[in-house]
């Protein structure tokens, strides 16, 4: 597939190039392919043994160093200058019985419409529809959830970047 941008920020574009490299051996699960696609990025091991659910929970704790908001505007901006960017809801928030992660790259919003959202990588476990390689977020996540600002983004700068 054609990169869905080409983000002016460096680390952007390595956070982007990761996603597109990691998406063919790794979409077939949404925490497989967020490890993959960050690995590089991540200290060693960072997200290993870890599901959605878990992958979200550690995001969460202050002592992990991630931001987070709702707001796409903010999610997009972040990515745009080379944050690791990650859209993660647990199975309890979405009411399902799995979490779900996805990965916000540093281009412009697509527009919908409900309006606006970032755009992404995402694998999924059970949901081929649900996984998208440089797409809108609302084709990952409920579309409903991600117009109304409801989805959770976290994101940081990478603790490293590759060469």
């Amino acid at each position: 597939m054609a990169s869905p941008c080409v983000p002016d920020n460096a680390v952007a574009s390595k956070i982007l190039a990761s996603c597109a490299a990691a998406f063919a051996a790794n979409s077939d699960d949404c925490n497989k392919f967020l490890k993959a696609a960050l690995a590089d990025f991540l200290p060693e091991n960072y997200l290993s043994n870890l599901d959605a659910d878990d992958i979200v929970g550690k995001l969460q704790r202050q002592s992990e160093g991630w931001k987070t908001s709702r707001k796409i505007d903010t999610a997009i901006a972040m990515a745009k200058s080379g944050n690791m960017v990650v859209a993660g809801m647990t199975s309890a928030a979405l009411k399902q019985h799995h979490g779900h992660v996805a990965v916000v790259v540093g281009c412009d919003a697509l527009s919908t419409g409900g309006g606006p959202v970032p755009v992404g990588y995402a694998g999924s476990l059970g949901n081929p529809a649900a996984r998208i390689e440089g797409d809108r977020m609302s084709l990952t996540f409920l579309a409903t959830l991600v117009h109304s600002e409801g989805l959770d983004y976290y994101f940081k700068l990478p603790d490293r970047t590759p060469a």
